[in-house]
């Protein structure tokens, strides 16, 4: 498929899934920079694109939901290394103009949200692990890349093996 002209008002999809990998890269390192305990994060649902339910001059828009990402490590019970583990995402994600937005407080489940001003969101869910994920705001669907993954590159599962001789 063959990308649609950028335009001001509707972001291509290249420079959509650029901002949503560097948000999801942001907010994943600072979790673990504040909890090196949670491990890594690892896709426990797959991402994908969904209609965003607009259209731009005709053409349907749509919004990318990246994978459900999840610490591999344990989890945390005590309000204030949660409150800690949501400062850390804050300060990472307001360097990329994201804002907290909402949170929902359960008994066993923490959700804080943040949006930036282009409209992408990023969730984090803190719970049995702690989990996050974000959505975009709406783009043109059409890439002039090959598709690659939103999901941050960890050192321990790299995207693509390494290359393997040949004998």
């Amino acid at each position: 498929m063959a990308a649609a002209a950028p335009s001001a008002a509707v972001p291509d999809q290249d420079s959509t899934l650029h901002r949503i990998r560097a948000i999801l890269t942001a907010a994943s390192t600072a979790l673990l920079e504040e909890r090196p305990a949670l491990g890594d994060f690892r896709d426990q649902r797959p991402e994908r694109d969904r209609s965003s339910g607009d259209s731009w001059h005709g053409l349907q828009t749509l919004r990318h939901v990246s994978a459900l990402l999840a610490a591999t490590g344990p989890t945390l019970e005590e309000p204030r290394a949660i409150e800690g583990l949501l400062t850390a995402v804050d300060r990472a994600l307001s360097r990329l103009g994201l804002r907290r937005t909402g949170r929902e407080t359960g008994h066993a489940l923490h959700v804080e949200r943040w949006t930036s001003a282009e409209g992408d969101e990023l969730e984090v869910m803190i719970g049995v692990t702690v989990a996050l994920r974000a959505i975009s705001a709406p783009f043109l669907p059409g890439s002039l890349s090959p598709r690659g993954t939103t999901s941050p590159v960890s050192p321990l599962s790299p995207l693509t093996p390494p290359p393997r001789r040949i004998r």
